[in-house]
């Protein structure tokens, strides 16, 4: 009778478990997934600067050099009245570190580079190139 019991109580904290892990994949299978199966075919400048990060959006919103395009209005569209950016141009900008910066703008006929930017990918460039020796 006592092993029986034992057995019992054994199989009742299975089921517990089994139960709370249950209960956990069901609230996951309920959850909304948090990307679409698509992406978008214009990005704003918040979704820009949560994307590519390393800055605080206020300051992605008062340097238009640092959005996708370097502030060249032909990779931009307003959307709603909102600042907007093609999915092609953002996808290639977010792959652009200060190191590659200088260069970027060029590509994207920017030809007045702020000076603050050029010391900034001038000390990209010099860490990259000591990470490489």
């Amino acid at each position: 009778m006592q092993n029986f019991d034992l057995e019992l109580k054994t199989l009742q904290i299975q089921n517990e478990r089994l139960l709370r892990e249950l209960a956990e994949v069901h609230k996951m299978l309920e959850m909304p997934e948090k990307q679409s199966a698509y992406s978008k075919e214009y990005y704003t400048v918040e979704d820009c600067a949560g994307m590519k990060g390393g800055a605080a959006l206020n300051t992605y919103k008062a340097n238009r050099f640092l959005l996708p395009g370097c502030g060249n209005p032909k990779f931009s569209v307003f959307i709603a009245g909102r600042l907007a950016f093609p999915h092609d141009e953002v996808m290639k900008w977010l792959k652009i570190s200060d190191a590659d910066y200088i260069d970027y703008a060029k590509e994207c006929g920017v030809t007045v580079v702020p000076e603050k930017y050029l010391h900034l990918a001038k000390r990209a460039k010099q860490k990259v190139e000591v990470a490489q020796c």
